[in-house]
């Protein structure tokens, strides 16, 4: 890009939604259901390169075609998907005809997503042979356990290598992608400057609690801890709710809002039932939009993320951007790119620990107003979309 000018961009994003990873490195690879493509990360990206006045194309696997027609203004192609049961569609879709249709677009930059992913395998098999500048936007910041791990390793270790060689550029989106990468062998001076995934700041801001609170029917004197996030084992909600036991009795008007929909709703709405926590635990599975979901954002005190297996969850993105910092008892990006950032605290994994934890934090009303400034600041500074926008041009340009 230098000299400035209009550039074809290609976003290789086969997945749009994130799968659900089980503790033993396993993948669920049922069929995704996608109702709308309009707020996706990759196609708010693609948004805002175009209005830098760039000719972006996002490519996505057919396995997420939305039910509802794709937005005017983003131009987005979806691949044909095969072999889904040697490649499932919830983690590694297959897409044979993608290096073609690089190749006939004729873009000067593409960018994949992952390293360890068949669409960037594809991608690099289409640009090293027609001389388009590739980049890789890296989210994954760990080894997948048991025999998919090892072949990630494997991987890494040879055609990973490969692929790096011929990137102008590795982008981590955390700086535990960067960490993972490096401790794995891939070359240093090929790292970027890490560019996170973005949330629109003026959506997903500070508002006022109290008509936050109203409008949900939360009584401005409680408070409240929010979780949101697929109601599912890996995210830990059955221990987070278990926890509210302990904080109940220190602070018995004390509120966890829990939302989401899932296959552990019943199990969860089980346990409030049999611990008799129904003063004290709200589950969610109401539709909420952008707007109502930033509101909601806006009644909580903390956000609570109790997962056992986890990436980088974007609610905690859309926490801070409204200015709530979280609680974690998961580690990884959100540890080095938040908590180590001043905008939040890690927090036990188990319900007496995490608990108490709970209790210390609540009680404690000038460190969270001091954490959620910080997290408004974090989120402006470094994962608006604007930022990320601005960061993605200024990488791709970096080179000859």
């Amino acid at each position: 890009m230098p000299g400035g000018g209009e550039v074809r961009i290609g976003l290789v994003n086969l997945i749009t939604k994130t799968a659900d990873l089980q503790a033993d490195g396993s993948v669920l690879s049922a069929r995704p259901g996608v109702s709308d493509d309009s707020e996706l990360n990759i196609v708010e990206m693609a948004r805002r390169l175009n209005a830098r006045g760039h000719d972006v194309t996002v490519f996505i696997s057919d396995t997420y075609r939305p039910s509802r027609p794709a937005r005017e203004d983003v131009d987005i192609e979806y691949l044909p998907t095969r072999l889904p049961l040697m490649f499932p569609p919830s983690v590694a879709p297959f897409t044979p005809s993608l290096p073609k249709r690089l190749r006939e677009e004729e873009l000067d930059v593409v960018q994949s997503g992952e390293v360890f992913q068949p669409g960037t395998v594809l991608t690099w098999s289409a640009v090293k042979e027609v001389g388009q500048r590739m980049f890789v936007w890296q989210e994954l910041d760990v080894l997948m356990r048991g025999p998919a791990g090892w072949g990630q390793k494997r991987f890494y270790s040879t055609l990973g290598r490969k692929i790096a060689g011929r990137c102008e550029a590795i982008i981590p989106r955390s700086l535990s992608a960067r960490r993972h990468l490096i401790e794995n062998g891939f070359p240093e001076e090929r790292m970027a400057p890490v560019v996170h995934s973005g949330v629109d700041t003026m959506m997903y801001r500070p508002m006022n609690k109290s008509e936050a609170r109203d409008r949900f029917g939360i009584d401005e004197e409680r408070s409240v801890i929010l979780s949101v996030g697929r109601l599912h084992p890996n995210k830990g909600m059955d221990r987070l709710v278990e926890a509210m036991c302990r904080v109940r009795s220190t602070d018995p008007d004390v509120l966890l809002v829990i939302k989401g929909v899932g296959p552990e709703e019943e199990n969860l709405r089980q346990i409030v039932s049999d611990w008799k926590l129904s003063d004290n635990v709200l589950v969610m599975t109401d539709l909420l939009d952008r707007r109502e979901m930033a509101l909601l954002y806006n009644c909580a005190d903390i956000l609570a993320v109790a997962s056992r297996v986890d990436l980088f969850p974007f609610t905690a993105i859309e926490a801070i951007s409204c200015g709530v910092p979280i609680a974690t008892a998961f580690g990884r990006g959100l540890r080095s790119d938040i908590v180590d950032q001043g905008a939040g605290v890690m927090i036990g994994d188990t319900k007496e620990r995490m608990a108490m934890d709970l209790i210390e934090l609540l009680d404690d009303t000038v460190r969270l107003d001091i954490m959620g400034r910080t997290a408004r600041e974090l989120a402006l500074r470094d994962f608006d979309h604007e930022v990320a926008a601005d960061r993605l041009v200024s990488i791709y340009g970096g080179g000859s």
